[in-house]
């Protein structure tokens, strides 16, 4: 899910950040690297991953602030899908804590 989350911020970059540089560069960056670790989980997991992305999260958050932008769309998506990242990787990392994990010889 991260994956996909992760193509909506390099697609949202250039639909609603606007003019701005720092929003459009922003976007990319944390969609490049979501899109790596939601394909990267999926193959090979390791619970660090989890708190990678949920600390992205809380900078998608942060960063609706941070870098002032004219257009609310852009200020409610980094909000909105900020705590969506952050719900999502809590909730994986809560369900992978419960599963046994194999044994290393």
């Amino acid at each position: 899910m991260n994956a996909i989350l992760g193509l909506w911020f390099i697609v949202a970059a250039f639909i609603i950040a606007g003019s701005k540089t720092a929003n459009i560069t922003n976007g990319l960056v944390i969609g490049v690297v979501l899109l790596i670790l939601g394909i990267w989980a999926a193959v090979s997991y390791k619970g660090w991953k989890n708190w990678v992305v949920a600390i992205i999260g809380v900078w998608m958050i942060v960063s609706g602030f941070w870098f002032p932008s004219s257009y609310v769309a852009t200020v409610a998506n980094d909000i909105v899908a900020g705590g969506a990242i952050i719900l999502l990787s809590l909730w994986a990392w809560a369900g992978s804590s419960r599963v046994p994990q194999p044994k290393e010889a």
